[in-house]
């Protein structure tokens, strides 16, 4: 399955069809930076490092993860202006981050835009939310962005599977739902801190 997804959004990226690269930082996240004092900071599935940059030019320190190289290699020509100090980034896959020993085991923030959610059965969820619960600091917030399950496609987290996966570790904050134009899909963004 993991090599499905690789070739999948490999493609998408030689291709150009990247419809969830608008190159803009979400307003959530805009909003969540502006009231956190910077600290260090971890965006699985990175893409282009748009949000690194912008936890960069706040201060932050911040590690990002995407299996795709081309993501990696446009995210280091965004990212060539900050010092290499203040960030990292790893061409690695999101569901086995327990095979990446540089990773933080103390992050303020782990975001995914969007990521998380292709991964599919309770298995999976379950591991990908143990493995971010061990990354993030007590206090520590994670930002997930899914979009909902839908009948002609293969993404999607209910809000009842996001409760399920991430509740027993992490406490959820709060959920806004909304419909996203690009991808036609209802959405929900979630804010979890662990305790």
């Amino acid at each position: 399955m993991t090599e499905d997804r690789h070739a999948r959004f490999s493609e998408r990226y030689a291709s150009g069809e990247t419809p969830w690269d608008s190159g803009i930082t979400p307003p959530e996240i805009v909003e969540l930076l502006a009231i956190l004092p910077a600290g260090s900071a971890l965006d699985l599935g990175c893409g282009t490092g748009t949000v690194i940059r912008d936890l960069l030019s706040q201060g932050w320190r911040a590690d990002g993860v995407d299996f795709v190289r081309k993501a990696i290699d446009l995210a280091s020509a965004k990212l060539a202006d900050f010092h290499s100090d203040s960030y990292r980034l790893f061409r690695h896959d999101v569901t086995r981050l327990d095979e990446l020993p540089e990773l933080r085991s103390d992050y303020d923030l782990i975001i995914d835009i969007g990521c998380g959610h292709t991964i599919n059965g309770a298995a999976g969820m379950n591991a990908y939310a143990q493995a971010i619960a061990e990354r993030l600091a007590p206090g520590g917030i994670f930002m997930l962005y899914a979009s909902h399950p839908r009948p002609d496609s293969t993404v999607g987290w209910a809000p009842v599977q996001v409760e399920r996966a991430f509740g027993r570790r992490l406490d959820l904050l709060w959920e806004q739902r909304s419909h996203d134009q690009a991808i036609s899909a209802p959405t929900s963004w979630y804010k979890l801190r662990k305790p």
